[in-house]
């Protein structure tokens, strides 16, 4: 079995600007900066011969390449309870017609409908137990917290290993974004 998800990657510059951030909030466990990614469909666990499947659905994405902007900082959950801190995408029709046809593309590969609504962000932590004055504050100093807008011209298809420590994710394969479906390339010498 192999855990999967679809994301867009972040340029190298916005992932340091993220970064330069992610410090000083207690009961925060941040991110590391090369596992943010702006999730397009989390598909979880899966058999090989469903990951080839899914894999071959996606070679017949055809979208162009996406613009992406992140607009400051928020908090899943009530502040007082906060669960997970992250940069949020600003939700452009371009953004949410690619992670639609994601969403269609693996339901034609058999995976189950999405049943959460689509929230483009990049999770830079996950709290627990953090006291709300000091996630206020943290926000009041980095919640504007913002990257150049930048092109995304691939989805990736990431696996992942959870581990006491977080998760670690690969990349699996690259599903290039243009007017045409391309072959994918993988990035591992495996199937996904």
């Amino acid at each position: 079995m192999i855990r999967l998800f679809f994301g867009l990657p972040l340029p190298e510059a916005c992932r340091a600007r993220l970064a330069a951030i992610a410090h000083g909030l207690p009961g925060a466990r941040f991110i590391p900066p090369e596992n943010y990614h702006i999730t397009l469909r989390f598909i979880g666990e899966v058999d090989e011969g469903r990951a080839e499947e899914i894999a071959a659905a996606m070679d017949r994405l055809a979208h162009p390449a996406v613009a992406v902007r992140l607009s400051g900082l928020g908090v899943e959950g009530a502040r007082h309870r906060a669960a997970t801190l992250w940069a949020e995408a600003d939700p452009t029709p371009q953004l949410a017609a690619l992670q639609d046809k994601v969403e269609r593309l693996c339901r034609a590969a058999g995976c189950a409908a999405e049943t959460r609504r689509f929230r483009p962000h990049v999770t830079l932590a996950r709290l627990k137990a953090t006291p709300p004055a000091r996630l206020q504050d943290y926000l009041a100093a980095h919640g504007l917290a913002t990257c150049p807008p930048f092109s995304v011209d691939a989805v990736v298809l990431y696996s992942s290993i959870l581990t006491p420590r977080g998760s670690l994710y690969t990349e699996e394969m690259r599903f290039p974004l243009t007017a045409g479906a391309l072959p994918s390339a993988r990035t591992a010498g495996e199937p996904p």
